[in-house]
């Protein structure tokens, strides 16, 4: 076998040529044509590949980047709602403390103190000191003037004039000095009046120095009697809230005219009415402050 190949080129003006290559040089050749050829095509695929790759690095940053942008949305989402939210808590608080005041101050013009009664008995637990402004605190502090201060008979029971104060007087009939145990509220008769607070009836009649009366009993050792009634219409037992109408102002029994004889026990001791009377004018003041 020939170990030359024998390679003959013509030219355009007759020339011959010829050259001849070893066989293992054409392999040579042609092994080092095919690992260009190759490497080439390699080249071209991971070129491709590594194209492919940084396409989606930069989708992936962009990804990355609509995410931390919507994070920081979010995050500054909250922040705002929590500030409006503290802002929100701030101004329920002021209100509360507000409240707090105005209740304390009708209590403290009538000279009621507020009593919770705790026992130690039957109780425990781990102690907890709960601060004074807190929401919570206000909350249960103001939950618990508004129940009690519910039992508190505040304003008056009728519109009119105070004919004759709490205290010593000279008594209307007899002229001799005597004990008013109430105020007198002129006005006319069949006038309607009102409970101060509410309560439970505990007596109603008549007898010939009180006239048609009513007695109530308001909680927190608070009782209210009304005399020389025109009417009445609370009934013994009957449940009443402030503002209803428990009768009309009259003339009956011991009177020299048409009024309301008002008055207030406290403690199972009759008390000046007058105070709890003005106590409007007290809350005006305690509020404008």
């Amino acid at each position: 076998m020939d170990k030359q190949i024998h390679f003959i080129v013509t030219g355009e003006r007759g020339q011959i040529r010829s050259f001849a290559v070893s066989r293992q040089t054409l392999k040579i050749v042609l092994g080092v044509c095919c690992f260009f050829m190759l490497g080439s095509g390699v080249g071209w695929f991971f070129s491709g590949e590594n194209f492919a790759m940084h396409r989606k690095i930069a989708t992936l940053q962009q990804d990355m980047a609509v995410t931390v942008a919507l994070n920081e949305s979010m995050q500054a989402r909250t922040t705002r709602q929590e500030q409006e939210q503290q802002a929100q808590l701030n101004a329920a608080l002021a209100d509360l403390k507000r409240k707090s005041k105005v209740i304390e101050s009708i209590l403290a013009s009538v000279g009621v103190n507020l009593e919770v009664h705790e026992s130690a008995k039957g109780a425990g637990g781990p102690f907890t000191r709960q601060p004074q402004d807190s929401y919570k605190g206000l909350t249960l502090k103001v939950d618990h003037y508004l129940d009690a201060i519910q039992s508190v008979p505040l304003g008056a029971p009728v519109r009119g004039t105070i004919t004759s104060q709490f205290g010593n007087r000279i008594d209307p009939i007899n002229q001799q000095p005597a004990f008013h145990s109430g105020v007198d509220i002129r006005n006319n008769r069949g006038a309607k009046i009102i409970a101060p607070a509410d309560g439970v009836v505990i007596a109603n009649g008549y007898n010939k120095g009180h006239g048609n009366f009513i007695e109530i009993n308001h909680g927190n050792r608070f009782q209210t009697n009304y005399f020389h009634l025109q009417q009445g219409y609370a009934k013994q037992g009957d449940t009443v809230s402030r503002g209803q109408v428990i009768g009309l102002v009259g003339n009956s029994g011991r009177s020299t005219g048409s009024h309301l004889h008002y008055e207030i026990r406290y403690r199972d001791k009759l008390i000046d009415p007058v105070k709890f009377i003005q106590v409007n004018s007290r809350v005006a003041a305690a509020k404008g402050r």
